[in-house]
This record gives structure tokens, sequence and C-alpha cells, in this order.
């Protein structure tokens, strides 16, 4: 057998082998630039490091454009495995307090704290009654309520001595009168009143013990949850366009990378293409080997 018939594959092979590996170990080598009288020498540093600013501003824009946009995100927050992720979580905090003395607020405060938990409860009040308060003006509830008492005034006075003085001029001029009272009161009082309402309601509510609370309203449990996830959905409906923005994923990302050092940044990866990269090695040896067996016709 002419041993020489299989030289020329197996040298193919070893060349293919070692520029390969060298051309890949050259992505990463040498870290740092190479100078010889005072010039750079070509390939250093390696295609890695030296483009790893350019490298770190696209896979920035990748990841924010393509693989975390707005749809992605808002998707995976509003699916169904979310949904139920929520609907568990309430239903077992739910069955958890079930039988517990705790009060509302003293569970409202053992997430919040006792300061923030208070101030959560008074802002949220004052916005209930601010709004409750413009309502209540633009309903111009004094026409509606003084045609209702003049009418059941009117009522009531039928049959007896006074019915007699009563006409059309005094009644109009009756609902007239009223109605501008009760317009004062609604603009002066009616925030006050509201406040006190809203007040003495919100402390009997967050006063209740949980037992209470689930004996009484537990068949309306489904409801609440319900109500709770569709609540999260508006608020990332409503937020998500804005959060993303605030986030800048693409900064963020690129940032990430070029907070890196280049070794770390080379083990991420060797991590993710470690075998793609070794099939390129073995590739070149076998075309070098291929490339070996044709100059052996030849």
């Amino acid at each position: 057998m002419n041993l020489s018939f299989f030289i020329g594959p197996i040298l193919g092979g070893i060349i293919g082998l070692i520029t390969n590996g060298i051309a890949i170990r050259m992505l990463f080598r040498p870290l740092e630039a190479i100078k010889v009288f005072g010039l750079t020498l070509p390939f250093t540093p390696g295609l890695i490091p030296k483009e790893k600013p350019r490298i770190a501003k696209s896979l920035g824009n990748v990841v924010a454009n393509n693989l975390l946009n707005e749809n992605v995100i808002k998707n995976g927050l509003l699916s169904k495995e979310v949904d139920d992720k929520i609907a568990n979580a309430v239903n077992g905090l739910i069955a958890k307090k079930s039988t517990s003395e705790e009060t509302l607020r003293e569970l409202f405060y053992s997430f919040s704290g006792d300061q923030r938990g208070e101030q959560i409860i008074t802002e949220v009040s004052t916005k209930i009654v601010d709004f409750s308060y413009e309502r209540m003006v633009k309903m111009e509830l004094g026409p509606l309520l003084s045609e209702i008492a003049v009418t059941e005034i009117v009522s009531n006075l039928q049959g007896s001595m006074f019915a007699m003085l009563i006409n059309g001029n005094l009644i109009s001029s009756a609902k007239v009168k009223m109605s501008e009272i009760i317009e004062r009161m609604v603009v002066e009082k009616g925030e006050g009143i509201l406040g006190n309402i809203i007040e003495k309601e919100g402390n009997n509510l967050l006063g209740k013990r949980l037992c209470d609370l689930y004996n009484e309203y537990e068949d309306r449990i489904p409801e609440f949850v319900t109500w709770i996830i569709s609540s999260y959905h508006q608020l990332i409906e409503k937020n998500i366009g804005s959060l993303i923005n605030a986030l800048n994923l693409s900064k963020l990302v690129e940032d990430q990378i070029n907070g890196y050092d280049v070794l770390t940044f080379e083990k991420m990866i060797l991590e993710i293409m470690h075998k793609e990269l070794s099939a390129i090695v073995w590739l070149g040896g076998l075309l070098g080997c291929i490339m070996g067996l044709v100059m052996s016709f030849v």
C-alpha cells in the first residue's frame, strides 16, 4: 500500500483543524492591541474585544426591537398562565386568612408598613372625595332634589288647610329658592360631608376582621378575583408602553454588556456557542482532509 496516498489528506486535515482553531481563537485574542515600533499589528486586538461596543449596541437593539419588544412583553404579562398564577395567589391568600382575627388594616400595613400604609389610605381617600365631589357638582343636584322635595311637600299638604294657599307661582318660586339653597350647600359643604362619609366607611371596612369579611363575602370571592385580574390587565395595557420607554431596554442591555470585561464576555459567548465553534474547527479539519485527498489524485 502506498502510504504517500494518505499523507495529503492527513496533512490537509491537520492544517484545517489548526487554521480554524487559530481563527476562532483570534476572535478573542489578543485582548489588547500589540504595537511594534509604534505601529499596531493587524488583527490586534481580537475581533470581539475590538468590536465589543458595536456588538453590545447591536445586541441591545435586537433585544429591544425583536426579542423583548412591547408586544412580546405585553403578551407574556397578559397570558393565561400569568392570570392563573394571580388567581391562585389571591385564592391562596384568602384561604390562608379566612380564619384570621387580623383586621384588614393590619393586613394592609403588613405589606406597606404603618406609616406608608396610612399615607396611601389618606391619598386614596382624598382622590375618592375629590372625584365624587366633582361629579356631584356637575350633576346639578339643586333642580333635581328641589323638584322631588317640593312635589313631596305639595303631596303631603293636600287635604290640609294650607292646600288652598298653594298655586303654580308659589310652587315654582319654592323650587327655584330650594334649588339655590341645595346648590350652595353642595358647593360649600359637599366636600366636607363626603370626606366624613368616606372616612367613616373606610375606617369601618379597614377595622373588620378578615374572618368576618370572609364569612360575609365568601360567595363573592370569584367575582373579587376576576376584578383583581381585570384591574391588572388594565394597569398593564395602560402603562406598558411608558414603562418600556422608561426602562430603555436597548441601552440597558448595551450598558450591561459593556460593563463586562473581555474575559467574562468571552466566557459567555463560549458557553452559548461551544458546540457550534467546535463544529467549525472539526469542519475545517474535514475540508482540509478532503482537499488533501483531491490533491493526491492530481
